[in-house]
């Protein structure tokens, strides 16, 4: 008996024509092609120096690493990302969007949906591989309180809950306030170190609708919720309340949120969103004199209203004197010195106090220490992809400073790139702005620590193609010196705290 099935197979086939396949050819030719011509052409090809390369091995990654940010891929990306944006209202790898307008950075809503810090994530060989070792944050906390507490100096520890803890109507949620279990246990571990934090919770509660809290389309307060918290802090401070606040004059600004810069919209952000407006208010200031007994550190939550690189301050650099630092001084009552590094609050802020001349440390009897929760909250693979790590820093022990400072007075350095940290795709990183590390050997043999701009507006600078084992003639000046440099984000994975920072106000090669 003839098989029904024997020949079924016949009519599943499916033919392609010549033309057909010709297509096919083409479109596959094109996807080897056109990544090539990228890298061929020179206006198109990005710069493998810009990471430093030492051997084969690292030079491939360097290609590796600059392939993921072709220029003409980029701008298909970038395309994409606008048209999914406007149509389907959805985010990407770093932004997450909301209902009616909210935008919410991912690694905060991590912070709350993970295991939090005490978790050990078991050793894989599908987890990338990383130059410093992980130190989980509380231990590193504990640590410098007790190096304050030595010195006769009182921290007070102010972890600011992020956006998705206190506003929940842009994700959907009913209103209130979600803290995450990871964080009672945090708190129980601070209370048991004797550290003194501020519990922001029910003050940013009390703020009533979500609008008053936090900027919808950026992950910072707003600049009510900004000056109260700066008043509650001070309160903390004096154990009593807040000095009288008089305010001098109110300044109206309007900005698009960091959060708009993260979706990389190639140009049609204006289009899709619309500027965020804003009321600061500027207090009047206690009367400087003298070294300030208290010391602010803090990140971007500080300077968000300071920072013309965040969006919301005046051009040029110069300060609105309506940021946090103006109003925990005004609260205060007395002056208070401000070291306040964007996406630097977990590390590099400790760093800059380390390097503090000995006549300011000397002085200082209460250190406020203002970072996100997301910091203290995030396990290690979320907070290295957010760019969070924390490093044990040592304070002086005797009242020298670890090394003098350099002058004001630009000066000349002429030396070989000994060693430079990395620079990531600025189209994926949380700020717009970054300076970056190198070392450079002078002709006789001295070292020096050197700031950089790698990427201001989200564009690499020239510097960012400086090579290892190159000589260069630069232009070099205090840090300090260098406002807009010093709130940057610190692409710093060197960390030298033998050497005193300086910034290069021009470089060229030398020959």
């Amino acid at each position: 008996m003839k098989n029904p099935y024997e020949h079924d197979w016949l009519e599943d086939v499916v033919r392609v024509g010549r033309i057909g396949q010709w297509i096919a050819l083409v479109v596959f030719l094109l996807f080897l092609i056109v990544p090539a011509a990228s890298l061929l052409v020179p206006s198109l090809r990005p710069d493998p120096t810009a990471v430093p390369a030492s051997s084969l091995k690292d030079r491939l990654t360097a290609w590796e690493d600059s392939a993921k940010t072709l220029p003409l891929l980029g701008q298909w990306r970038r395309s994409d990302q606008a048209r999914v944006t406007s149509s389907l209202g959805s985010g990407n790898a770093k932004v997450f969007a909301g209902v009616d307008g909210w935008l919410y950075y991912r690694p905060d809503l991590e912070a709350i949906t993970g295991k939090g810090p005490g978790h050990l994530e078991p050793p894989s060989v599908a987890r990338e591989r990383a130059a410093t070792s992980w130190q989980p944050p509380l231990p590193v906390i504990r640590d410098f309180a007790g190096q304050l507490a030595e010195r006769g100096i009182t921290l007070v520890f102010v972890p600011v809950p992020t956006k998705p803890m206190v506003c929940r109507e842009g994700l959907g949620l009913e209103p209130g306030i979600s803290i995450p279990p990871a964080w009672s246990r945090v708190a129980n571990d601070l209370a048991a170190a004797g550290i003194g934090f501020v519990d922001l919770f029910p003050l940013i509660e009390s703020r009533g609708a979500d609008e008053d809290r936090f900027l919808k389309q950026d992950t910072h307060w707003t600049p009510g919720t900004m000056a109260a918290v700066a008043r509650e802090v001070a309160a903390r401070v004096l154990n009593g309340p807040p000095a009288g606040r008089r305010e001098v004059e109110t300044l109206v600004r309007e900005g698009f949120g960091d959060l708009t810069g993260m979706l990389d919209l190639d140009g049609r952000r204006e289009t899709l969103f619309s500027p965020e407006r804003v009321e600061l208010r500027r207090p009047a200031l206690p009367a400087a004199g003298g070294a300030a007994d208290v010391v602010l550190l803090g990140d971007s939550f500080v300077n968000v209203f300071d920072d013309p690189a965040l969006g919301f301050a005046d051009e040029g650099g110069a300060s609105t004197g309506a940021g946090f630092a103006p109003h925990l001084a005004a609260a205060l009552g007395r002056p208070v010195e401000t070291i306040a590094i964007n996406g630097g609050g977990a590390s590099a802020v400790r760093e800059a106090f380390a390097r503090l001349p000995a006549e300011s440390l000397s002085s200082v009897k209460t250190v406020v220490w203002v970072l996100s929760a997301r910091d203290v909250l995030l396990p290690e693979t979320p907070a290295r992809r957010a760019g969070i790590e924390w490093r044990p820093v040592v304070l002086p022990k005797t009242a020298a400073g670890p090394v003098a400072p350099v002058e004001s007075a630009a000066r000349e350095l002429v030396g070989t790139l000994r060693e430079r940290s990395r620079i990531e795709d600025p189209a994926q990183t949380p700020y717009a702005e970054a300076v970056f590390s190198c070392v450079f050997e002078d002709d006789r043999g001295g070292e020096h620590f050197v700031f950089l701009w790698g990427f201001r507006n989200r564009r690499l600078e020239p510097a960012s193609a400086l090579e290892v084992g190159r000589r260069y003639r630069l232009t070099i000046s205090s840090f300090e010196d260098n406002a807009a440099a010093r709130r940057a984000t610190r692409l710093d994975d060197l960390f030298r705290p033998d050497l005193m920072p300086v910034f290069a106000e021009s470089f060229e090669p030398a020959g």
